[in-house]
C-alpha cells in the first residue's frame, strides 16, 4: 500500500517505534505496509521465520500455541501497541477473529534507527574545532583504547599489517547511506562529518564531526545492515581502511562472547548480571528475572553503572542490539557476553 496509508499519528505510538526521533518514524513508515485481512485469515504461523515486525491496528486477533488459544489482542488497546510477535521464529499461530488491518515493519530498518545516536559511536564534536593531532598520534591514541587490550597481540601486529592507506580530497563521500558495509575506517589526518538523509531534510543532517583517532563504520560489519548514514571528508585527509573480514575476524571476533542460557547461568554465582538493552516498555512486556534494563541508545551514557570485576550478560530479541552493545562494552574494557536469543532459549519459568 500507499505509504500515506499509515497513519503517522497511531504508527508513531507503537513499541519501540515510538523512541525515535520523528524524522525517523516517518522515513520508517516510508518502509513499512499497511495491510487487511479478512475474518479467519491468518497473519503468520506458529514456527515460520519472523521475516516482519507485525503490529495490530484494528480489529482483534487470536494468538493459538500449539492450535491452543494462547491470548486475545484488540487494535487500540495498549497490547496492541507491541508486536504481536518478537524473535526470530513465530511461537505462536496469529489468526484474524475479525476483519483486521496490521502493519508490517522491517525489523532491521527498525534495529538500525533503534541503534543510531549515542550507540552509533559518535560524538558530536564543534565543527570549528582545531585539529591537534599529528600524523603519528592516530596511532598512538588507537592503540590506548582499551579494545586493544582485550585482543590478542598477534591480532594487532595483523590489523596494522591489512590496514589501507587512502586519500581523500574535502567534499569526497567515503561511505554512503545505504550502502552495504564493506570496510571499517580509521583517521589519520584530517576530519569527517556524518550526515544522515531523511525525508523531511533529504539534503541531510550533520550528526557529528570525526577527527584524527577516531574511527567508523563498526556498527553495520557487526550487525550486518546497511550504512545508517554517510561520511564525507570535511578537509582532506588520509584514512586507514581495514576490510570487513579482516575486522569481524581480527578484531570484532575476539571481543564477542556468545554464551548459551545454561552457560550464563552458571556465572551468575560470580557476580554476572543480565542486562537487557530493549526499550523499557518491551523489558516492561517480559524480560529475564533479576535483569536491569539499560537500553541501547542510553548505554554509552551509563558506563558509570559497570564494574570491570563483574561479568555482563546482555540480551535483546533477535542478537543485533546485544551485539553492538557488547562490542561497546569490551571497547570500554568491560566482561560482556551475548545471550544466543532470548524468546527462543529462555524458559518461560525464567522470564517475567
Amino acid at each position: 500500500m500507499q505509504q500515506n496509508t499509515i497513519n503517522i499519528g497511531e504508527f508513531s505510538s507503537l513499541v519501540p517505534i515510538k523512541a525515535l526521533n520523528p524524522d525517523h518514524i516517518r522515513e520508517l513508515a516510508g518502509k513499512s505496509e499497511l495491510c487487511q485481512a479478512s475474518k479467519g485469515q491468518v497473519l503468520f504461523a506458529q514456527g515460520d521465520e519472523v521475516k516482519h515486525i507485525i503490529y495490530l491496528m484494528s480489529g482483534e486477533v487470536a494468538m493459538l500455541k500449539d492450535n491452543v488459544p494462547a491470548k486475545r489482542v484488540q487494535g487500540g488497546s495498549k497490547m496492541a501497541k507491541l508486536p504481536l510477535e518478537q524473535g526470530k521464529i513465530y511461537q505462536h499461530t496469529a489468526g484474524a477473529l475479525t476483519e483486521v488491518s496490521y502493519i508490517k515493519v522491517d525489523p532491521d530498518a527498525l534495529d538500525t534507527m533503534l541503534s543510531w545516536g549515542k550507540s552509533g559511536g559518535y560524538e558530536v564534536q564543534d565543527l570549528h574545532e582545531e585539529e591537534s593531532e599529528g600524523d603519528g598520534d592516530w596511532m598512538a591514541k588507537l592503540l590506548q583504547a582499551k579494545v586493544f587490550h582485550r585482543i590478542p597481540p598477534a591480532n594487532i601486529q595483523t590489523i596494522f599489517m591489512r590496514l589501507e592507506t587512502v586519500h581523500y580530497n574535502q567534499g569526497e563521500v567515503v561511505t554512503n547511506q545505504g550502502e552495504e558495509g564493506e570496510s571499517f575506517y580509521i583517521i589519520r589526518q584530517g576530519r569527517c562529518r556524518v550526515v544522515r538523509k531523511t525525508q523531511k531534510n533529504p539534503e541531510g543532517m550533520v550528526l557529528a564531526t570525526l577527527k584524527a583517532g577516531d574511527n567508523f563504520g563498526e556498527e553495520s560489519l557487526i550487525s550486518g545492515g546497511k550504512r545508517n548514514a554517510s561520511v564525507i571528508m570535511e578537509t582532506n585527509g588520509v584514512l586507514m581502511r581495514l576490510p570487513k573480514e579482516d575486522f569481524l575476524s581480527l578484531l570484532n571476533e575476539p571481543l564477542l562472547k556468545w554464551i548459551s542460557y545454561d552457560d550464563a547461568k552458571s556465572l551468575l554465582s560470580k557476580g554476572a548480571v543480565w542486562v537487557d538493552v530493549r526499550l523499557p516498555a518491551e523489558y516492561k512486556t517480559a524480560h529475564i528475572k533479576g535483569s536491569v534494563s539499560i537500553p541501547l541508545p542510553l548505554l554509552r551514557t551509563r558506563f558509570d553503572l559497570f564494574k570491570p570485576d563483574r561479568p555482563y550478560l546482555i540480551y535483546c530479541d533477535n542478537g543485533r542490539r546485544s551485539t553492538i552493545a557488547a562490542y561497546l562494552l569490551s571497547q570500554n574494557g568491560f566482561e560482556a557476553y551475548v545471550l544466543k536469543g532470548f524468546t527462543e532459549v529462555v524458559p518461560v519459568e525464567d522470564v517475567e
